[in-house]
């Protein structure tokens, strides 16, 4: 498994990307890179010498939480770590009705002329809950449904 523990000055470039498109100022976690684009978020008291030695022999998958995936717009939180970073989040969520959050859970995309104003990564919310993130296609007024095909309800 590719295992790279990323360094303050990637942390701080990763942190600045996800202030400017979520309002998420700082992240007191330990970062790791997995595959091309994927980073974990790591909160435990292993040292990073543990860490990259567990690497070598077993799933790095069994550290810390899959957190973001590296997109051309900024990084998109991954569904399974919304809850964690609920409290931190404070800009770029969009709140969909009951019938909006139903149809995208369900794996649709939403359409609104509304998103023709906005050209980003978003969150989704629906009452108190963060139910996914999604890409504004501003030409086409419609995010498009990011969440995985095994959390879908159908």
């Amino acid at each position: 498994m590719n295992l790279n523990i990323l360094t303050s000055g990637e942390k701080k470039k990763i942190v600045a990307s996800l202030n400017e498109n979520f309002g998420i100022s700082e992240m007191p976690y330990l970062f790791i890179k997995t595959g091309r684009e994927r980073i974990r978020a790591f909160s435990g008291s292993l040292s990073m010498q543990e860490i990259k030695e567990l690497g070598l022999n077993a799933r790095i998958e069994l550290i810390g939480c899959y957190a973001f995936k590296e997109e051309k717009q900024g990084y998109r939180i991954s569904f399974d770590s919304l809850p964690l970073f609920k409290n931190l989040i404070k800009k770029n969520i969009i709140e969909l009705n009951d019938e909006q959050a139903e149809k995208w859970l369900g794996g649709k995309d939403i359409e609104d002329k509304m998103f023709k104003e906005i050209n980003e990564i978003v969150l989704l919310k629906n009452r108190n809950d963060l139910i996914g993130c999604g890409l504004v296609k501003k030409a086409e007024g419609r995010i498009i449904n990011l969440v995985p095909k095994e959390r879908r309800v159908h």
